[in-house]
């Protein structure tokens, strides 16, 4: 493949490194950093890794802006110490340089004990993990409301954790479970993925939740919802967390003062059945009665943003609505109710499929549908109209229709994506068996996501003029024009290309470039390139980046082992030529087949003879013979140093086999030490003449043949 240099030009850049990437709390903060960056002129470069690895990588250092630093600050101080701006994103503030953005986890955590004690608990117990600010800053929180309360703190196990994901706490809190038992009645867990492992090891030791020990959460993320009891948890925002962070950086970037260092997003507490107290959903379903007046469509909306939500009516009557297309659906009721034209199925359903997007839960949909009855009731008996009870039964039918397709579709794209992702893992485990697929499309497991644009670069086997480079290896990408990267060296510093942004498309929701480093203990493989994620689909977001990392990781050390190892075998092979040829001549020399006269061959050995080199010598003499036509076999064993009784019989039988072929042997060059060895020894060589010499043996044939 060619290397052709590409021109680079300057741009705005946000970048961000983020040492978690992969779960849906973090997309959604990547898309909320998206769309501020695009809202403020920049564009979004994510980098895999903490602030250190990324400065000791030094791939685009020179492209970006400034810098946001996500659940970490190791190795800001260096990443920023060229005077950059950075923001810190849920992490320890450094000093007053850096502005912080984060939850607002005092009063969250205050809230969530307050209503573990409005339901009677008072042995309550806190998990976190132990190296991360926020559940550090989590703990502090627990610790004062329970002693406001005056609840002992003792169950603050934040040490005890050093992982925050679902399966480390499900078998951590399994050996807590086996040692101390029942040890508390509510659970308080610093992030969800904790709070559901604790769910998981709770019940696996034969203890129910919420009854025996009521667990809750911290962040909503999606799975929050759907795990067996779905989880109590205070909501975080964390699209509105991403933008708050980039909006301070562009501040930042663009000169402009900061009013406070650090900036809090509220939580919101989700009811859910993990903590008790009723289906939260139940509750919203039995809310008042709406309005006879106009505004019993806004109290409608209202309260069926209320019930997907989680089942809490809003705090705040202008608070923005989880699904504003309820709209469209209240007005197709009120269309119902007043006569005008109803609206198809088709526009329910989509109305539908973001209520689904928000939660698929059947019970909150079911509820939703419940309370659209509930609201068509009060209205028909407010005010009915000429055939208005035949009108909303219709519209009703078609709510209920549209909302089993919606959620039907949700399913279906569900179950393509994780098809999907299968197909990646097979495609991507080929990698690891396959030679032939490794060398002919690295990158052809992508084609079954719906990313816009990948790319591997590789590190150049030489530096440029600038330092060290990057040369793009291999290409996917959507839209014509975008092959020619192929091959481009650019300079790590600035890397990613321009024409990579672009092929992202940064003006779509998700149209942002992730650079995953293809690093492990041994060396840096290169650089992954991801673009234009979607966040709708498992198989199309970051979930499962660490693990295509990590076959991606596996491929090119399997790849490079197998070339070292084909290397290897070519060497041994090559030796083993060389040893086989160098045997031969081995085996030539140490018996010799000389012809010495017409019909007389002579052999001259030396050396010991053992029975590897008795058979050799048969072979040779026979051969000779057999070539030369030959009727005598000179054997002179003057240099042989020792004759037992073992060489003994194999010039006994060379001799045997030689008569067979019409010749004779004559032995030559027996000493007086080799005589009497022979002697004591009990040797005799029938058929074999022994001469003193060679030359007396020359002497008598020669007179003989005379």
């Amino acid at each position: 493949m060619s290397e052709r240099h590409v021109d680079q030009r300057t741009r705005d850049v946000i970048g961000v490194a983020a040492v978690f990437i992969d779960n849906s709390f973090n997309a959604g903060a990547f898309a909320g950093m998206h769309r501020a960056a695009r809202e403020r002129g920049y564009e979004l470069l994510l980098m895999y890794g903490p602030p250190r690895a990324v400065i000791e990588r030094g791939v685009g250092l020179d492209r970006v802006a400034g810098w946001i630093a996500m659940y970490t600050i190791d190795g800001l101080e260096e990443l920023i110490s060229d005077g950059r701006p950075a923001v810190i994103f849920c992490a320890p503030a450094l000093g007053s340089r850096c502005p912080v953005v984060r939850a607002e986890n005092h009063g969250s955590i205050h809230r969530m004990v307050d209503h573990l004690v409005g339901l009677g608990h008072r042995r309550i117990a806190y998990i976190g993990k132990s190296s991360s600010g926020d559940f550090i800053e989590r703990g502090a929180a627990f610790d004062e409301a329970l002693r406001a309360r005056g609840l002992d703190t003792d169950l603050n196990l934040l040490s005890d954790f050093d992982e925050c994901t679902i399966f480390y706490t499900e078998q951590r809190l399994r050996g807590v479970l086996e040692r101390d038992g029942k040890f508390c009645t509510a659970l308080v867990a610093g992030n969800d993925e904790m709070a559901i492992g604790a769910i998981n090891a709770i019940q696996a030791h034969g203890y129910r939740v919420p009854e025996d020990i009521a667990v809750v959460g911290f962040d909503d993320i999606t799975a929050a919802q759907h795990c067996d009891p779905p989880l109590t948890t205070m909501r975080q925002n964390p699209e509105l967390l991403g933008s708050m962070a980039v909006q301070r950086l562009a501040d930042l970037l663009e000169g402009r003062a900061l009013d406070r260092l650090v900036t809090r997003i509220p939580a919101e507490l989700v009811l859910r059945r993990s903590c008790g107290g009723g289906a939260a959903w139940d509750a919203a379903l039995h809310a008042g009665p709406v309005g006879p007046t106009d505004d019993w469509r806004r109290g409608l909306c209202r309260q069926l943003n209320d019930v997907l939500a989680g089942g809490m009516p809003s705090p705040l009557e202008e608070a923005p609505l989880v699904w504003p297309e309820v709209e469209g659906v209240v007005r197709s009721l009120d269309a119902a109710l007043t006569g005008a034209e109803l609206p198809d199925v088709t526009a329910l359903e989509r109305a539908f499929g973001a209520a689904v997007a928000y939660s698929d839960r059947i019970e909150v949909l079911l509820a939703i549908v419940k309370r659209i009855e509930r609201a068509a009731a009060q209205q028909l008996a407010l005010a009915p109209g000429p055939d208005a009870a035949l009108r909303v039964a219709t519209f009703l039918d078609r709510a209920r229709l549209a909302q089993q397709r919606a959620l039907a579709a949700w399913e279906r794209r569900s179950v393509q994506s994780l098809e999907r992702l299968v197909r990646v893992n097979m495609e991507t485990s080929m990698l690891l068996a396959s030679k032939q697929a490794w060398l002919e499309d690295r990158l052809g497991w992508l084609r079954h996501t719906s990313m816009r644009v990948a790319c591997l670069a590789l590190p150049a086997a030489h530096p440029g003029p600038g330092g060290p480079e990057l040369v793009i290896d291999s290409l996917s990408a959507v839209g014509p024009g975008h092959q020619a990267l192929a091959g481009q060296r650019v300079p790590a510093g600035v890397f990613p290309p321009p024409a990579l942004f672009e092929a992202a498309s940064p003006d779509e929701p998700n149209g942002y470039l992730v650079l995953i480093p293809i690093v492990n203990g041994r060396r840096d493989w290169g650089t992954l390139v991801l673009g234009g994620l979607s966040t709708e689909s498992f198989a199309d977001n970051l979930q499962p980046v660490s693990m295509w990392t990590l076959l991606l990781t596996a491929a090119f050390e399997r790849y490079e082992l197998e070339t070292a190892l084909q290397a290897e075998r070519d060497m041994l092979a090559a030796a083993y030529e060389r040893e086989r040829a160098l045997s031969s001549t081995v085996r030539e020399l140490g018996c010799p087949v000389i012809p010495l006269l017409p019909g007389v061959l002579l052999i001259s050995l030396i050396g010991a003879i053992g029975a590897s080199r008795a058979q050799q010598i048969l072979e040779a003499v026979l051969a000779g013979v057999s070539r030369e036509g030959a009727r005598w076999v000179v054997l002179d064993v003057t240099g042989v140093p020792l004759v037992d009784a073992a060489t003994a019989g194999s010039l006994v039988q060379t001799a045997q086999a030689t008569r067979l072929l019409g010749a004779r042997v004559c032995l030559v060059g027996v000493g007086p030490t080799m005589a009497q060895r022979m002697i004591a020894l009990g040797i005799e060589l029938k058929g074999i003449s022994i001469f003193q010499s060679l030359a007396a043996a020359i002497s008598h044939l020669t007179g003989r043949s005379g």
